[in-house]
């Protein structure tokens, strides 16, 4: 199905994203040779809408795949990019008064609380589940776009794209003029024999892999994972959003304990992606939008009633 209009707001938002990156990176043309193409990239992304309004009709399934889930490929190298700029850049960080704030709120004996619940818990029927939980946020974000594509759930797609979207950019532009290296990379870290489990191993892999400096204030992870399963609870069945909001609670406690993160970043981050599913994300997919609406949820035979939409919901 071949859903009007052609250009939804997700292309024009994703095109703001990339125009103000094209100025960033412009802005550093003269000091690394990677700036300019790095600019240029940007700058003909953002004629991405002009071309999908002008694209045949309707696409080959391989375009249309590529159609819908191009932003979330996006994310593949917005994200790294964040810690190339911050490497450009060297802004100053917040790091002590993020610090300040968490120890205000959560501290313990005027100590953070990531520095001693391992510690203070090392056990490993603990430590594997927590932090299979932070690894298990990488399956969270591929899975259900993944998933709703190979059904052909048009609508419950661009809605999740969107919102996911929405989050991921609004977390990595506080970033960009507000970054927070946080307790992963300026305290130091548990040291035991819990280090030697399967998932602590791979989270260590994983964060090594991919990591990017100054962005732990508010938390993507938790943002990202309280995200999809808010998007998701309105599109399909209790029995799955359930699933996915106890993976999102997973992802909230166990960033803490794997010390990731403070509790007052996991914490930010839960209430941002909150904020912007119920307050946002509607009216700007409208604007955006030149008035259309985000498409309301199209339930499958298998969901007799329908979802209930909170504030926000797309109408």
């Amino acid at each position: 199905m071949d859903l009007k209009p052609r250009v939804l707001a997700i292309d024009r938002f994703v095109a703001i994203y990339n125009a103000a990156l094209a100025g960033l990176w412009a802005a550093y043309a003269g000091r690394v040779p990677h700036a300019v193409w790095l600019a240029l990239a940007h700058a003909a992304a953002v004629a991405l809408p002009a071309l999908l309004r002008r694209a045949p009709a309707p696409l080959s399934p391989p375009l249309r795949t590529l159609r819908e889930l191009y932003p979330v490929i996006w994310l593949a190298g917005f994200w790294p990019e964040l810690g190339l700029l911050q490497q450009l850049r060297i802004p100053p960080t917040f790091d002590q008064q993020i610090a300040a704030l968490d120890l205000a709120l959560f501290g313990i004996h005027g100590s953070h609380v990531n520095l001693v619940w391992m510690q203070r818990m090392p056990y490993l029927w603990l430590s594997e589940p927590m932090h299979f939980a932070y690894w298990a946020y990488y399956l969270l974000i591929g899975l259900p776009p993944l998933a709703l594509m190979l059904l052909g759930r048009t609508a419950a797609l661009r809605d999740l794209v969107f919102r996911l979207m929405l989050t991921y950019l609004t977390c990595y532009a506080i970033y960009l003029v507000y970054p927070v290296y946080g307790p992963g990379l300026t305290l130091p870290r548990y040291a035991g024999p819990l280090n030697d489990g399967f998932f602590h191993r791979l989270v260590a892999s994983a964060l090594g892999a991919g990591d990017s400096p100054g962005s732990a204030f508010p938390s993507s992870h938790v943002a990202g994972a309280v995200t999809i399963a808010y998007a998701c609870s309105r599109w399909l069945p209790p029995r799955i959003a359930t699933l996915l909001w106890l993976e999102a609670i997973g992802v909230l406690v166990s960033t803490v304990y794997t010390q990731n993160h403070f509790p007052v970043d996991a914490l930010a981050g839960c209430a941002g992606a909150w904020l912007l599913q119920v307050a946002v994300a509607g009216p700007l997919a409208r604007w955006l939008g030149e008035g259309s609406t985000v498409p309301a949820p199209v339930l499958p035979l298998f969901a007799p009633t329908p979802v209930a939409a909170g504030a926000g919901s797309d109408r």
